[in-house]
């Protein structure tokens, strides 16, 4: 559903099914088990802040509140603020299953000269992958839409298909970045990264205090990279587990724990990953497991002699060898 710029309209679409793919490929390689989808998705494209403003008070009007609006993924000019200025300016409703979004180019920013959208593109694309990757995550299985999901889980899934370099495969298997990676790398270097016990166990009204929210987006596209490469098993389990109800501190610390083991230990994991991220631009993302060569079949052996002829010679029977697994490459661009 749209009423925008048709060639805004276009690349959205396009980067709406490349998403697609790019996140079945990979959580599929990391042992997810992603559903087809059972329905078409959609997803409301809005040409100007007036027009998305009045699709979100329909939005209201039919069920009460709107869809809470996204962090920015890009730094720099921020919408000022007026009395016409949606809520948000891009978001995924699990009440109504459905992207809205709005071509921040029509948006007039500070700093930005007359007509320049070249500033907002590189925002506008990202968002769009962001928000098809909660859509998807929603509505294939990896994640369930009953107010159990953490915030930097959901988030962090969603930051992880966001990028530096829309022409390049994206995602958590690629080295294709979110401009997330940038902010990390600072709080890491300035000792101002929270730690795990603190990040796993807010509520999920404080993780959406604006003193927090920013920071959780941040810390959300990081631990969910390291745990996505590092540990997807333990991650599909832990996803799973949270899905029935939100949950107290306590609570929320037995289920990460459980999945994880104790949390101060993988704290010392964690450091190591933003001390190779803080070195390095990123950790390229590790192999993943392959899986156990299956066992060879017993030895043919020789056919019993014939009671009347010379023993009838062995079958020469040559078993191929078991293939041996790959490891999980990671996806480069070129």
């Amino acid at each position: 559903m749209h009423k925008a710029d048709p060639k805004w309209v276009e690349a959205a679409a396009s980067l709406l099914e490349r998403t697609h793919d790019l996140f079945f490929e990979q959580f599929t390689k990391a042992g997810f088990e992603p559903q087809p989808l059972r329905q078409k998705l959609v997803c409301v494209l809005l040409g100007s802040p007036e027009e998305f403003a009045q699709y979100l008070e329909r939005v209201r009007d039919s069920a009460g509140q709107p869809p809470a609006g996204e962090q920015p993924a890009a730094g720099g000019g921020q919408v000022p603020a007026g009395p016409k200025r949606p809520v948000g300016l891009g978001s995924y409703s699990e009440r109504t299953n459905r992207i809205q979004m709005c071509d921040i180019r029509a948006i007039p920013r500070k700093g930005d000269r007359p007509g320049d959208a070249a500033r907002a593109d590189p925002e506008n694309v990202a968002r769009i992958a962001h928000e098809a990757a909660h859509q998807l995550s929603f509505n294939c299985g990896i994640l369930t839409p009953r107010g159990g999901c953490p915030l930097w889980l959901a988030e962090g899934l969603a930051a992880n298909f966001e990028f530096s370099d829309a022409a390049r495969p994206f995602g958590p298997l690629t080295d294709n970045f979110s401009p997330r990676a940038g902010r990390l790398k600072q709080l890491y270097a300035a000792g101002e990264t929270p730690p795990l016990r603190q990040v796993v166990t807010q509520s999920p009204y404080e993780s959406r205090q604006p003193g927090n929210k920013g920071a959780n987006y941040v810390m959300g596209w990081g631990l969910f990279r390291f745990l996505f490469t590092e540990r997807p098993g333990q991650l599909k389990r832990y996803a799973s587990a949270v899905a029935d109800r939100p949950r107290n501190a306590r609570e929320a610390l037995a289920a990460f724990e459980a999945a994880f083991g104790p949390v101060d230990e993988l704290e010392v994991g964690w450091r190591q990953f933003l001390k190779r991220l803080s070195a390095g631009g990123a950790p390229a993302p590790p192999s993943l497991p392959a899986a156990p060569a299956p066992p060879a079949p017993p030895a043919p052996t020789a056919a019993p002699p014939a009671p009347t002829a010379a023993p009838a010679p062995p079958h020469d029977v040559t078993q191929p060898p078991a293939p041996a697994g790959s490891p999980l490459p990671a996806l480069r661009g070129t």
